[in-house]
């Protein structure tokens, strides 16, 4: 590497004053010149390229914009958008509406259902009875509608489809006579002041519309008393944003970058695919429609053609029916165009879908409802990738960030009433998983309990159901059973698993005792 002589006396004058300062210049333009010596000879392009090639710049990727910013940056100046489209999509595109139906049956299914613990019984049966009453009814919610599973289910639709949701805590008057003085309120993400940017002398600062401490750290959100969006009946909506401590806010969303304070809709990866998917297949219905009008017209060859009056115009028809036959008057034609067939339209379907259901997360088979080219194994290897995706919406954004945050909120409200909360805790169940082949599945169950590779407890939460409540209600039927002198062929106890009946079954419970006290005498 060459340096002009101008630049070695510049840094032998600099370098006398400030050494520091000649250095600083010389390492700068060493760094220089190593990142343009690739580019003077052919062969050292073709070895830089070998390098990184995501990373040339040529006729391949001279349309590829690449701007170096951070995630909030982009966010700001396309969430409104991504998010108004993305809406647009659920209402009028069926395979988005059924991308969001897909992600919130399977995430919450009929609910998330809590369990409480704790370590004395009877505060454990006073809170599990407390919690059931609230959070089972329409008490939980601030608009009285639905109950927490119902709120579980809004709020994980909120999050795929707009990108984020807000979940504000709402304490209650005693007047109100709720069993908890505590509502929870969701919010979309709308009510946020979004253009809000403000720094202050105490080095807090707004971005987006969140308001952080000087270490970064979120302490309030800014929120619009109405929906910027709720226009109609004559009024006007004044937007007035109020200051909401974080701690009786709670913020959902996916986070695909560090440093990403707010959320996008999960479908702005597959957004445009989406809509031209949708534009090719009107299309397709318009040219099948058109090719379905199969029209006759009849027109006299012989006769000499006559002005055509007013009334003959009108009895011209403008519009193509079926089953139509028209008669044409002497010096008239029709020319009808005749478009290109288009092939391919099944394989071209196929890959739009495949590509649209893989930026969602979600198996193509759900989203389109296409079973036709899978068995068994592929159907399950599907279906576990997709339980993977659940597990992570589950476990590390809606129970952690959501119902955990409740259930503390549920417990601080309890304590204003004067309970004693030490001690509680709660335990969620998801939703049953379903099976896809019963008579494979269980027996691999059975035989992973056995093994001690499963306990039984972890075998009934998979399928939706508390072990607790579950075993207490298999000893009351058992109980029942050998009340009434009942042998069924799928009591274990009683049956073996080949069908024979076991030796110590023979007898019922009160048999047994009486012959034992017959012996004693």
């Amino acid at each position: 590497m060459k340096v002009n002589k101008l630049a070695n006396r510049l840094d032998q004058f600099l370098g006398y004053f400030s050494p520091a300062l000649k250095v600083r210049r010389m390492r700068y333009r060493y760094a220089a010149q190593l990142l343009e010596e690739p580019l003077r000879s052919s062969a050292s392009i073709s070895s830089w390229r070998r390098k990184y090639e995501g990373a040339s710049t040529s006729r391949r990727t001279e349309g590829w914009l690449t701007p170096d910013s951070s995630a909030n940056t982009e966010i700001t100046s396309a969430l409104s958008r991504l998010r108004a489209r993305s809406r647009d999509l659920v209402r009028n595109n069926g395979y988005a509406a059924r991308a969001i139906q897909v992600i919130h049956n399977n995430v919450v299914g009929a609910g998330i259902l809590g369990q409480v613990k704790a370590t004395s019984s009877a505060r454990e049966r006073d809170y599990d009875r407390l919690w059931k009453e609230w959070s089972e009814t329409p008490q939980v919610d601030f608009e009285g509608m639905q109950t927490l599973s119902g709120l579980e289910r809004l709020v994980m639709r909120t999050i795929a489809e707009s990108g984020e949701c807000f979940i504000r805590k709402r304490p209650s008057r005693s007047s109100e006579n709720l069993i908890i003085p505590l509502q929870v309120q969701i919010l979309e993400g709308d009510f946020v002041d979004s253009t809000l940017y403000r720094e202050g002398n105490n080095g807090h600062k707004i971005i987006q519309g969140i308001e952080f401490d000087s270490k970064g750290r979120r302490i309030a959100y800014h929120l619009f008393e109405e929906h910027p969006g709720d226009r109609g009946w004559g009024r006007s909506i004044t937007l007035k944003a109020n200051r909401i401590p974080a701690r009786d806010i709670l913020h959902l969303y996916r986070i695909d970058r560090a440093g990403q304070i707010r959320g996008v809709p999960w479908m702005a990866p597959c957004m445009i695919r989406l809509r031209d998917f949708d534009e090719y297949e009107d299309a397709q219905l318009v040219r099948q429609k058109i090719a379905a009008c199969f029209t006759a017209f009849v027109q006299d060859l012989e006769s000499q053609p006559e002005p055509l009056t007013d009334s003959d115009n009108e009895k011209l028809g403008e519009k193509v029916e079926p089953a139509m036959i028209e008669f044409l008057p002497p010096g008239k034609t029709v020319t009808f165009a005749n478009p290109p067939g288009v092939e391919g339209y099944k394989e071209y379907t196929s890959v739009t879908l495949h590509a649209i259901a893989a930026g969602l997360g979600i198996p193509y088979e759900c989203l389109t409802g296409d079973y036709s080219e899978v068995n068994f194994s592929s159907a399950r290897m599907g279906w576990l990738e997709f339980m993977r995706n659940i597990e992570e919406w589950r476990w590390l954004l809606l129970i952690p960030r959501f119902l955990d945050p409740v259930f503390d909120w549920f417990l601080q409200a309890s304590e204003l009433q004067g309970r004693n909360s030490h001690g509680v805790e709660v335990v969620w169940t998801p939703p049953k998983r379903e099976m896809i082949d019963p008579t494979k599945e269980i027996p691999a169950l059975i035989q992973a309990i056995r093994a001690g590779i499963l306990t039984l407890s972890e075998v009934i939460k998979m399928y939706g159901y508390d072990p607790l409540d579950h075993l207490e209600q298999m000893r009351k039927d058992n109980e029942t059973l050998d009340k009434l002198g009942l042998v069924l062929d799928s009591d274990p106890r009683k049956v073996s698993s080949n069908g024979n009946l076991q030796s110590t079954s023979l007898k019922s419970p009160e048999q047994e005792g009486k012959h034992e006290s017959e012996g004693d005498d």
